[in-house]
Order: structure tokens, then sequence, then C-alpha cells
């Protein structure tokens, strides 16, 4: 398999950060909404076909078709409604809808009915390709081609048409392939491109709107409810002067440097922007205590540089409680309160003459001997 193909069949799955570009449009309840209806829609089907010739003929087979559409609904009901599923339970959602189907497609007596009914396995396909990885699509597709092959030599012992066989299952291959694989390129170009959009052209860093959805990522990817979490707000010290004396040009590679300063140093989980003009920013789920110590070699290596300028750090430290969580991430507010407070302590430091680090608790407790 060629390395390009290695890559794309490794990628993660794109729940947290899909959920979160939904929430920031205002887009979620009607996602939610038209999930739960659509999914009601289609568990309502094999209870249709129990009042069909070509439905089911047994008791066995009507008892599956009834299990097929209440794993449907109960689905629906139960993760739509409530809110916004986690990861696990959107994964759940799919494996009962996929579940259903194909019991669904199994019970009909008539099994071109059933081979045609496979392609609603796409739909499910499309949603695993929105918010998950392509093996899970590629497990949804395994099911299908399952269901799709069971009905299909029913048909041609039943009706000896290989003929029509053969087109019902190219239709159902071409749908439960071209769909669901369609969508999740397009969505992990999205990705990317949002990537290369959310990024300050000059440092590289995040912009602000991305890093309050790159925080909720960390805290996804971390699970870091109860914990302690750090935001710090670096300013640079007389970087005007710099500008004035020396030229924009060296002004601009003042701040590239600073930002390789923060990578070097903010540690590989650490969520770093710049907020605008000589600011920077970083959040991290750490100890206050190390936290600071980060911070100390941010300040050092940002004086030590080829410029000649320092830079003023505050640092707010607080404790991530469920009040403070909203669905799918942190609160918006809670966020721009650790900012706020960690944009007093640095002005703190940078009255204080600069090339210094406060560091606060969100209450406003001094943390400098933590």
């Amino acid at each position: 398999m060629p390395a390009s193909d290695r890559q794309w069949w490794r990628q993660t799955d794109q729940f947290e950060w899909f959920s979160n570009y939904l929430r920031e449009r205002g887009m979620q309840q009607r996602w939610r909404w038209a999930t739960f209806t659509f999914t009601v829609v289609l568990g309502a089907l094999p209870l249709v076909m129990l009042a069909s010739p070509l439905g089911p003929d047994t008791d066995l087979t009507r008892g599956v078709a009834i299990v097929s559409g209440a794993a449907g609904a109960g689905a629906s009901l139960l993760l739509w409604l409530s809110g916004w599923p986690s990861r696990t339970q959107s994964l759940v959602y799919n494996a009962l809808c996929s579940g259903g189907i194909a019991m669904g497609c199994l019970a009909l007596s008539n099994p071109y009915s059933g081979l045609m009914g496979c392609t609603l396995f796409a739909v499910i396909g499309g949603f695993l390709a929105y918010f998950h990885s392509v093996g899970q699509v590629a497990a949804n597709f395994a099911v299908a081609a399952l269901c799709a092959t069971t009905t299909a030599a029913r048909l041609v012992t039943e009706t000896g048409d290989v003929a029509l066989t053969a087109a019902a299952a190219i239709n159902v291959i071409a749908l439960n392939t071209g769909v669901p694989f369609g969508i999740h390129s397009l969505v992990h170009s999205l990705h990317t491109d949002l990537r290369a959009a959310d990024r300050d052209p000059l440092t590289g860093l995040l912009n602000r709107r991305a890093f309050y959805s790159a925080v909720n990522q960390l805290l996804a990817d971390t699970h870091a409810v109860d914990a302690a979490f750090n935001v710090t707000v670096i300013d640079l010290d007389k970087f005007k002067s710099l500008n004035d004396t020396r030229g924009h040009a060296v002004g601009d590679a003042a701040l590239v440097y600073v930002a390789e300063i923060l990578h070097r140093h903010a540690g590989a989980s650490a969520v770093s922007g710049r907020l605008g003009g000589e600011e920077f920013v970083v959040a991290d789920v750490d100890l206050p205590v190390l936290q600071r110590r980060t911070a100390d070699l941010i300040r050092e290596g940002i004086a030590a540089g080829p410029f000649g300028i320092t830079a003023s750090l505050g640092i707010c430290s607080a404790r991530i409680a469920w009040e403070n969580s909203a669905a799918g991430g942190m609160s918006p507010d809670f966020l721009d309160k650790l900012i706020e407070s960690a944009d007093a302590a640095m002005y703190v430091s940078k009255r204080a003459g600069g090339d210094r680090v406060e560091h606060r608790r969100l209450d406003g407790a001094d943390l400098a001997d933590a």
C-alpha cells in the first residue's frame, strides 16, 4: 500500500472537531433534529413492510422487523433528543442503525426488496464519514456487503435472474462506496483548509477563533474535566521601539522567533495562539507549578534571542469543573474569564518592569510561590 494511502487509512476520527465546527456556527440543534427525524422515518420502514406481501412472512421475521424498527427509534430517542452525543454514543448509534438495517433487509420475504434495502447502509456510511474514521466507514460497508451478498444469493436461487441480481448489487455497491467515501474525502479536505485558514500567516500560530476551538479539542482529547488548566498571556516589552529603530522586517522576525520559542517550550499538548500584535497566548492542562516553570523557560528564551527584547507573562490557573463545561467543550465565557485574568496578571508584570512572570488563580490569589 502506498504511503499516501496508509496515511489516509490511519486518519483519526473527525468527531470532536466537526462537532465543534457545528456548535460554533449554531448548527448542532438543526443536525440533532434532522438526524432524529430521519432515523425515526428509517426505523418505521420495517414496520410499514409488515403490511406488504413482500414483507416479513413468518413470526420470526416479523419479530426481527419489529426489533429492527425499535432499534432505530430507540437510538434516535435516547441519543438525539437528550443533547449532542459523545463520540462513544455516536458509535453506538451507528452500530444500532447498521444492525437495524441489516435485520430489516434480511427479514423481507422478497429478496430483491431486501437487496435494494441495502442501499440504506449508505446513509449510515455518510454519517460515519462526517464524524468518524475511514476504518469505521469500512466496517459499515462490510456489514452492507454481507447483507447484500446474502440477499443476492437468495435472489439468484429463487429467480435465476443473474442480470437483475448483478444490476441491483452494482447499485448497492456504488452507493455504499461513492457516498460515504466521497463525504469522508470532502470533510477531510475541509478540515485541512480550515486549519490553514485558522493560522496567523506570519507566525503560523492559531488565531483567536481557532484558539478557542483548539482548547476544546485539547479538553476532549485529554478528558480534562476536574483537572488543572492554565492560560498564559505573553506580551513583548518595548516591541514598538524595536519596530521604530530596526524596522518592521526585524519586528516580524522577532514575532516569528517568539512563535518558535513557544513551540520549543510550551509542550506537545499545549495550544498556542497569537491574539494580535505582539500578544500571544498558551493554554495547557498541567499542574500550576509545572506551568510556572514552562513560563519561565519561555521568558528566558525570548530574552536570550538576538532582538534585545523581553516579555511580560501572566498565568491564570483554574480547575475545570463540570459546571464550566459546555456540550462539546469548555464554556466560551469561562475561557474568556481565564484569558482576562491572565491578561491582568501580564499587565502587573509589565508595570513591574517586564521580563517577569505573574501567576494567579482565577479567584485572584497570587501563586508566585506555587
